[in-house]
């Protein structure tokens, strides 16, 4: 017999992660503008995580596109833009296993974007090195230029569960130093 998504059983983990993402969703995605015990809280929520997370977490491949819940990020990482009230919707987009990904913000007519590659540091720790950023409006390239930097990315949790309407969903949740929320639909 066949099961349906509504059968698929719901672990502790499962629910564990799909609070901290409530919460995240609360508070909303640019963690900045939420309050410090805000912050704090979901901070706290993010570390308990740390055991119910897939082994070796910076080896497993990432596919697809991942839509950004929540970024304790100051910078434009976090979809806001500049210091207006304005932000956009955040995605990661990964186009070969471990490597390149393009970071997008999406505001209306107006998409900027981040090519870099991630590498592994060590089980929990991805490496990530910038090496592109483009600005389009309307389709059409306004800017493209080659830029340095990088960062790292430290894994808290990061795998599959069952959210409560049974859908699957791949969550990661990692220190930058800041504190990000992102999620995959399966």
């Amino acid at each position: 017999m066949m099961m349906s998504s509504s059968d698929v059983a719901i672990t502790d983990r499962d629910v564990k992660v799909q609070q901290v993402l409530a919460f995240a969703r609360e508070i909303g995605p640019i963690g900045m503008l939420a309050s410090e015990e805000d912050q704090k809280k979901l901070e706290s929520m993010s570390q308990e995580l740390v055991e119910y997370s897939d082994s070796n977490p910076s080896q497993i491949p990432l596919r697809g596109m991942h839509d950004l819940v929540y970024s304790a990020s100051q910078g434009s990482s976090s979809g806001r833009l500049g210091t207006t009230p304005f932000y956009g919707a955040v995605q990661q987009e990964f186009l070969d296993d471990n490597v390149t990904f393009i970071n997008f913000v999406k505001l209306g007519p107006l998409e900027a974007s981040l090519r870099a590659t991630r590498s592994i540091k060590n089980d929990s720790t991805n490496l990530v090195k910038f090496h592109q950023t483009t600005i389009k409006a309307f389709g059409q390239t306004l800017l493209e230029k080659e830029i340095k930097g990088g960062g790292f990315w430290k894994y808290l949790f990061m795998g599959k569960i069952v959210d409560k309407d049974g859908t699957e969903k791949f969550v990661r949740i990692m220190e930058t130093p800041s504190l990000f929320v992102l999620e995959q639909n399966l």
